[in-house]
């Protein structure tokens, strides 16, 4: 028989050996376990570094995206001052449209009324017809005046050309044709007031009708038009007639005046003309006294140079 004692060593030693071996698989899995979760978990710093790194990205993708923005606002804003330029030009020109075709609605002819001052270059004393006083017998007659006066007129302009035949859109040019009545006073004629036996009164007069090229200037748009008379045929009728009886005289008229707009079709303006006549109406008579010698008395020739100055109101259409 075997001893108790060493069966029971043998048994103690056989369950240990079963115990280690239960036990040893759990404690290799636990390291194992333990270990990979120690080398899978990453540290504080690492996640700190990883979101810094996040942050700079996002910071830039913000910045790019700003710049964006700010490039699509600048590019707006560059269309809406070209869009802004563009109805400006459009609302000029469409007002430029207008006044042209108001323009063009008042007309370019003009029909006016004018009216001023008028003077000879000498008087007509001494004439036959007038107010001679070398034929005075009966003691009739006054001198006629010093030459000053008034007129009153009309005339036509007719627009010929808008841009003076295509060399400038600033000068334009106009047919004018023109008539006026200038007065200078009254006399006593002599020569009649000895044969009737009373004073017969004169009115020293002369109408002149006028045909000219007038040039134009369009300033202010148009509305104001200083203008020149460069040369135009005048005829004149005086009243009484000359000495010899004739009451015709052409001459040579030169002018320059100014008009402007001052409503609508309505324009105002003054002018100045000047005209030559040359030797004017120079037939002569020679008086005599009671006796029938002659006295050396000469009746003068009829002056019909001289000028006018004053103001118009016209109508254009």
């Amino acid at each position: 028989m075997n001893n108790p004692r060493k069966l029971l060593s043998l048994a103690a030693i056989v369950s240990a050996v079963v115990a280690m071996t239960a036990v040893a698989p759990q404690a290799m899995a636990h390291a194992k376990h333990k270990h990979t979760k120690k080398a899978t978990t990453p540290s504080t710093r690492s996640l700190v570094r990883a979101d810094e790194r996040h942050l700079r990205v996002d910071d830039t993708r913000i910045a790019n995206l700003e710049s964006e923005v700010g490039d699509l606002r600048a590019q707006l804003t560059t269309q809406k001052q070209a869009a802004d330029a563009v109805e400006a030009k459009q609302t000029q020109l469409e007002t430029q449209i207008a006044e042209t075709a108001a323009k063009e609605e008042q007309g370019q002819d003009l029909l006016f009324f004018r009216g001023g001052f008028a003077a000879l270059t000498t008087n007509r004393h001494n004439e036959l017809l007038t107010s001679s006083s070398a034929y005075n017998p009966a003691g009739y007659g006054t001198p006629s005046g010093n030459g000053n006066g008034w007129y009153v007129g009309a005339g036509f302009d007719h627009r010929l050309s808008s841009d003076f035949f295509g060399l400038s859109d600033m000068v334009a040019l106009d047919g004018e044709v023109m008539f006026e009545y200038q007065n200078y006073g009254q006399s006593y004629n002599s020569f009649v007031s000895s044969i009737v036996g009373q004073k017969v009164t004169n009115q020293i007069t002369m109408l002149t009708i006028a045909a000219s090229p007038k040039i134009k200037f369009n300033l202010m748009e148009g509305n104001l038009r200083p203008w020149i008379i460069p040369f135009g045929l005048a005829i004149n009728v005086v009243s009484p007639p000359s000495s010899g009886v004739t009451v015709l005289n052409p001459g040579l008229m030169l002018g320059t005046g100014i008009e402007y707009n001052l409503w609508k079709n309505i324009w105002i303006g003054s002018d100045f003309r000047y005209q030559f006549t040359g030797g004017d109406l120079n037939y002569r008579y020679q008086g005599a006294n009671s006796s029938g010698a002659v006295n050396g008395a000469i009746y003068n020739q009829t002056p019909t140079q001289g000028l006018t100055a004053g103001g118009y109101i016209g109508v254009g259409f």
